[in-house]
């Protein structure tokens, strides 16, 4: 899984898993609690959305327990609601991750409303996402702990930082080391970094 260079095929989005993507100068050093899950065998997905008045783009940061990147990707979507963006993208992210074969997750999302309705499923349905919702629920059952967390805008800018990026320059799909965007890659430095103070 982390660490190879087997692709992982999920329709239309072909995933390379790379990890080390922090660099301090010439070495590779992990992102330490940045983002890691804390259990060896959970993987955690950071999902955010950016939207225009056309169409809204995806985005989802996979990380090992040490942080490490396991994959990052984008996905244009048919939506200019921010909130049906954001339940686009949680669905997303659990159909990416079903192809790693992996038992544990951990999903994130800064928006409020879907993490509860998720968290808390006798709360009412915005009616924009209750199909989304229930699909979700239903593939959280493929796994044997699925956890859906909502974060402050602060914790997930690298997610955001993708997708924002993907809709203003309309490159969409996977990302492997050497070939992200620039701005992703400062994020995940200074994240890094951050650790290191």
């Amino acid at each position: 899984m982390a660490g190879g260079s087997d692709d992982v095929v999920d329709g239309t989005v072909s995933l390379v898993a790379w990890r080390g993507v922090v660099w301090c100068g010439d070495q590779a050093i992990g992102c330490y609690g940045c983002g890691g899950s804390a259990y060896r065998d959970t993987i955690k997905i950071i999902v955010d959305v950016s939207c225009s008045i056309v169409s809204s783009s995806i985005a989802a940061i996979a990380r090992d327990w040490r942080g490490d990147v396991v994959f990052a990707c984008s996905k244009r979507v048919n939506t200019t609601l921010p909130l049906q963006a954001e339940a686009e993208a949680i669905i997303w992210a659990l159909n990416l991750v079903a192809n790693l074969d992996v038992d544990s997750i951990s999903i994130e999302s800064d928006s409020k409303s879907c993490i509860d309705v998720l968290s808390c499923p006798n709360l009412d349905v915005p009616w924009r996402i209750k199909t989304i919702c229930s699909d979700v629920l239903a593939l959280k059952l493929n796994f044997s702990n699925c956890r859906f967390s909502w974060v402050a805008r602060e914790a997930n800018v690298v997610a955001h930082v993708l997708a924002k990026w993907s809709l203003s320059n309309n490159y969409f799909g996977s990302f492997d080391v050497g070939l992200e965007p620039p701005c992703f890659v400062s994020v995940i430095r200074a994240e890094a970094l951050s650790l290191l103070v």
